[in-house]
């Protein structure tokens, strides 16, 4: 009975020789990993300590934002030396949506397929309304194809990927949306959200609304390009009237109108000749007998009426 205790002794300490691995490092930490020796007390470095009854089981870990205890192994920590973001899809459409993950790389060699909800995602750049916290990205509205770059953050580690945005409608951007005028058009001539843009302004002061001069072809920031309707007579010809309007272009179709009696409205005028020099038709009305003959014209697209009387 009295040899009991050395025995004793002796197994406790074979079998911890026999759980003895060689030491883990990384970047930040080195640690003897896989002993209960490491387990049960305090180890520590210049950028982590730990405590623990039964390594990472039981106990903690800390090291900023370095560095992570690995749950279910004795004393074990791992840092990522790898993080690649992932978007499902990478190009999307304005106001839909995308859902990110990420996979990261641990310097014991294992892969961690983390969630969404698992990252700390930031909008690095690009049109993007929201990510929630479970990693689903809202794409903005956009007047033409966009990108966005979307950062990733694992401790120890980032990353970024960049996304597609799709624009699907021409007209649904920021304060330029539903008034009939590409957003495109408006930004290119005006920027983005900028009040001067809107279809009902009148940016340059012609006297005719950016819709007006959208519909014409014309600049809507220069007073000087604007749509012209000019009426013209003969001394020796006064049943006769000419018309002459420009810019005319050939990816628009304009047509001549007249009305006796504004309330009543008007209807095409027929009979009528017609000729072109470069961007100015003139047209002929061989009937002008009333004195009160009204005339506008038609360009297509939409329906944009300008209007001349004698």
């Amino acid at each position: 009975m009295k040899i009991l205790p050395p025995l004793i002794f002796l197994s406790l300490s074979l079998a911890g020789q026999g759980l003895t691995a060689s030491p883990r490092d990384g970047g930040n930490y080195a640690q003897q990993t896989d002993t209960f020796d490491a387990a049960g007390g305090k180890t520590a470095g210049g950028r982590y300590s730990q405590t623990a009854s039964v390594g990472g089981i039981g106990g903690t870990s800390s090291a900023g934002t370095r560095i992570v205890a690995r749950n279910g192994y004795a004393g074990q920590l791992f840092q990522a030396t790898n993080l690649v973001l992932n978007a499902l899809p990478e190009v999307v459409n304005e106001g839909e949506t995308s859902r990110l993950s990420a996979t990261a790389t641990l310097d014991d060699g294992t892969i961690s397929h983390l969630a969404g909800r698992d990252v700390f995602w930031r909008v690095d750049s690009g049109p993007v309304a929201s990510i929630d916290p479970a990693g689903r990205l809202t794409a903005a509205n956009v007047y033409r194809r966009s990108s966005a770059r979307i950062e990733g953050r694992f401790p120890g580690k980032n990353s970024f990927i960049d996304l597609g945005i799709l624009n699907v409608d021409d007209d649904d951007f920021g304060i330029y949306a539903h008034d009939g005028l590409p957003d495109l058009w408006q930004v290119q001539n005006f920027g983005e959200n900028n009040p001067l843009g809107l279809a009902g302004a009148d940016a340059d002061g012609d006297g005719q609304s950016n819709f007006a001069e959208f519909m014409a072809g014309t600049s809507p920031t220069n007073a000087g390009s604007r749509f012209n309707i000019e009426l013209a007579t003969l001394p020796d010809e006064p049943s006769q009237t000419y018309l002459f309007f420009n810019p005319r272009l050939n990816d628009r179709s304009y047509t001549v109108e007249y009305s006796l009696d504004l309330e009543a409205g008007f209807r095409p005028l027929t009979n009528a000749a017609q000729l072109d020099f470069g961007e100015t038709r003139f047209v002929l009305d061989p009937n002008a007998t009333e004195p009160n003959r009204f005339y506008r014209v038609k360009i297509s697209r939409q329906e944009q009426i300008f209007g001349a009387s004698p």
